[in-house]
């Protein structure tokens, strides 16, 4: 079977569209729960997870890390929630923070600006003017924060597998739409994507328990973590032996490690 993610503007339809995917193909839908999973596996504030995943970034985010650790956290927690398959997940750039995983259907649905003025006023009891306003900030938050995380721009196409206009497409036809692709092979989970998938959890699972460890905190913001079947890869330099040291004993200590290669992970102490 397959996962889906949905990729949306504010009250463009996304919503109902994972609505009817979900009943028409008996998958769950994932949207703001991976936050509340997140904040209880890792210990971090549902609150903190939704402020730096949705709010814009400013000049001092660039120097700050806590956009990476929020980051970390909830792809480790997507990709634990998306293994059993059959999902269909709307919400924080679902196809970028499962980047890499071929079993993805990265849908995009668009709807014109008149379509999603009218929802936001029915939404929101907003009058025409404020509507528009509300909409036009909201997509501007999402153009920032994409492309402040990930570096690419979130209304690209080249991002998608498939991009559905509602404005003559109803809801229900971009659904059969998406089932139909869903028959397709290369949508389809195969032993070698499942790894992907694993692999991918794997590495941010670990890398959340760096930056979560309060030995290492922000120092492992320098370590660079992939994992192939199993096997984690640290490499990176830090700032001491004893980081080092600490960053190893962390993934060592981890059950789903099956062991950690540390060649390329130095150390060395920096001036004051």
């Amino acid at each position: 079977m397959s996962i889906i993610t949905i990729s949306r503007g504010t009250l463009s339809g996304g919503q109902r569209l994972a609505k009817c995917l979900a009943m028409n193909l008996g998958y769950q839908i994932i949207s703001r729960e991976v936050l509340t999973e997140a904040a209880q596996q890792y210990g971090v504030s549902e609150e903190s997870l939704a402020r730096g995943l949705e709010q814009p970034p400013s000049f001092w985010d660039r120097f700050r890390i806590d956009r990476q650790i929020y980051l970390t956290v909830i792809r480790a927690t997507l990709c634990q929630l998306v293994r059993e398959d059959n999902v269909v997940y709307h919400g924080n750039a679902g196809h970028l923070l499962l980047q890499g995983v071929d079993h993805v259907l990265r849908v995009r649905v668009i709807a014109p600006l008149p379509y999603r003025i009218k929802a936001a006023m029915e939404a929101h009891g907003f009058d025409e003017k404020e509507a528009e306003a509300y909409i036009r900030k909201k997509d501007e938050e999402r153009v920032m924060w994409t492309r402040f995380l990930y570096g690419v721009e979130w209304r690209d196409p080249a991002l998608y597998d498939l991009v559905l206009n509602l404005e003559k497409v109803t809801v229900e036809m971009a659904c059969h739409m998406i089932v139909c692709m869903l028959d397709r092979p290369e949508f389809r989970m195969t032993p070698e994507s499942l790894r992907q998938l694993e692999d991918l959890y794997l590495a941010n699972h670990v890398r959340a328990r760096l930056f979560l460890n309060s030995k290492i905190g922000a120092a492992a913001a320098k370590i660079d973590v992939t994992a192939t079947s199993g096997i984690v890869h640290l490499a990176g330099v830090l700032p001491s032996e004893t980081f080092r040291q600490e960053a190893l004993a962390t993934a060592h200590a981890l059950p789903e490690v099956k062991g950690v290669r540390a060649d390329w992970l130095g150390s060395h102490v920096e001036p004051l």
